[in-house]
């Protein structure tokens, strides 16, 4: 890996209100290095000893069933860490990271950062500031999973896609889905099927218009209520 000194961490919750003495010492651990698609970052239950940034690309982060059916945790693009949680816990990867493109991927070591952080104590202190912020969304989450109906999970999904990535258009905000079905689907909790089905549901209702993987938000108001069921 080669290194390189670009501030790719500053594009992270974790690292986002760091002094720009403490954001520099831990630039200087980061490498750098281009991955081929379908090259794989780590197995699930490998030691998680380095943190991944996607610089350019992107990532899938996913679990295999018994009966080798992919259920897709994470879809990462550009600015996104990958596998943060394991890194600070030190515990094994919960699940399988492969490249989906060809990328570019920034990496810090476990070690290195363990040696800047404890030069530098105050970035102990906000990696557990945003620990307790994502356990305290995991768990809103999980509760909203439970209780909301695959349409439901759907169309909110939807509805942060576009206001995340989406582009304001002629008709409402446009983005690209940047998965196909089946990894739709793996992301709801549904099947690839149902995914299909119900974006073809939600463009009848004249919520979205679908064009392959693009996607233009309409109705957002139509879109939400069917978030809200």
């Amino acid at each position: 890996m080669a290194r390189r000194n670009r501030p790719v961490l500053a594009s992270i919750p974790f690292f986002a209100d760091l002094r720009p003495e403490e954001m520099s010492a831990l630039e200087q651990a980061v490498f750098y290095a281009r991955y081929r698609r379908h090259q794989v970052l780590f197995l699930e239950g490998e030691p998680a000893r380095t943190l991944y940034v996607v610089c350019r690309g992107k990532v899938k982060v996913y679990r295999s069933s018994l009966d080798g059916r992919e259920h897709i945790l994470h879809l990462l693009g550009d600015g996104q860490p990958v596998a943060v949680v394991p890194f600070f816990d030190g515990g094994p990867y919960p699940a399988t990271a492969e490249v989906l493109e060809d990328s570019e991927i920034a990496a810090l070591q476990f070690d290195d950062f363990q040696r800047v952080a404890e030069a530098n104590p105050r970035i102990l202190l906000q990696v557990v500031r945003e620990l307790a912020r994502r356990l305290r969304n995991a768990q809103e989450q999980i509760v909203g999973l439970s209780l909301k109906s695959v349409p439901a999970r759907l169309a909110g999904h939807l509805l942060r896609l576009a206001e995340l990535r989406g582009t304001p258009g002629p008709d409402g905000m446009q983005f690209d889905l940047g998965m196909n079905r089946q990894e739709l689907g793996s992301l709801v909790g549904t099947s690839r099927e149902t995914a299909t089905r119900l974006l073809q549901r939600f463009q009848r209702d004249g919520a979205i218009r679908v064009d392959g993987s693009r996607i233009t938000v309409l109705r957002p108001e139509k879109l939400r209520a069917w978030s809200e069921e």
